[in-house]
């Protein structure tokens, strides 16, 4: 994950998302891109064309200037382009944010997207951000870290790894290693039951012995835990052990619907501040 593009509308959510992206760009030695899009409506006359233009070109040299000031502070605080271990740069379109996403990370070799997502100080705002983030996620193939406003300071200490005991699982887990490794930070896969079941508990055994010979040397710790509800079940083993991340596999189209529910947003973004990275599981099939 050396090359990252990081989506940004300027909020204070967006803001929390770049902090994340330089970190990871520090760690990792790599590139990362700050990317801001502007799209405005279809318009169906002369005048509205010529009023949409103007608007357009406003809305562009606002962008540029936001986004140059934005570099500028991350070469001032952070040393990027200037020896501290990663550079930066922006972009600016006119398009829409799924498609360039989709685009760049396919022809660009961006291999991390990092967004904000919900929590941003008002209600439209979290519909907005949230909307974008799930449609990001669906669109595009690299992982997608999202990052809630309400995070604290940037960090990466431990990783929780939401199982299913699919084979999926564990091509998705040497790369959330690979990005755990950048920081030391140890990897906990938790698997959530509804109930205890001696079926369950020798399945538990078979993953996890094969997951150890999968991914030997690394500090990995496996917990299932007992919960009627997923969401719930992890919420409270990320509270109760700190960490500082969950990360997902998607495994199909509209997953992340359920993931940006009213409701699972509240469990799992606004009350327990979970930076989510989302991995594509169709990568592993």
């Amino acid at each position: 994950m050396k090359k990252i593009l990081c989506p940004t509308d300027f909020s204070k959510t967006a803001s929390k998302a770049v902090e994340y992206a330089v970190l990871i760009a520090q760690r990792a030695g790599g590139h990362l891109t700050l990317m801001h899009v502007v799209h405005l409506p279809i318009v169906d006359t002369s005048e509205t064309a010529l009023v949409a233009s103007e608007l357009l070109g406003e809305q562009m040299r606002d962008a540029e200037e936001r986004l140059k000031a934005l570099v500028l502070e991350v070469e001032g605080r952070h040393g990027a382009n200037r020896g501290g271990g990663f550079t930066c740069d922006y972009i600016l379109k006119e398009a829409l944010l799924t498609d360039i996403t989709e685009h760049l990370t396919k022809t660009q070799g961006y291999d991390l997207i990092v967004m904000g997502t919900t929590g941003g100080g008002s209600a439209l705002e979290e519909l907005l951000i949230g909307s974008n983030a799930e449609a990001v996620i669906e669109q595009v193939q690299c992982p997608v870290l999202t990052v809630p406003a309400n995070v604290d300071i940037p960090a990466v200490n431990r990783i929780i790894y939401a199982t299913d005991y699919v084979e999926a699982d564990k091509d998705a887990l040497r790369e959330v290693v690979e990005f755990a490794r950048m920081f030391e930070a140890p990897v906990d896969v938790v698997h959530v039951s509804k109930e205890g079941t001696s079926e369950g508990t020798a399945r538990a055994e078979r993953f996890w012995n094969e997951l150890q010979q999968a991914i030997p040397n690394y500090p990995i710790h496996f917990q299932e835990v007992i919960n009627r509800h997923r969401s719930e079940g992890i919420k409270e083993y990320f509270t109760h052990t700190g960490a500082s991340m969950v990360a997902i596999l998607r495994k199909e189209k509209g997953f992340l619907r359920d993931l940006f529910s009213q409701s699972l947003a509240e469990k799992m973004t606004y009350q327990g501040e979970v930076p989510l990275l989302v991995l594509n599981g169709k990568k592993y099939k």
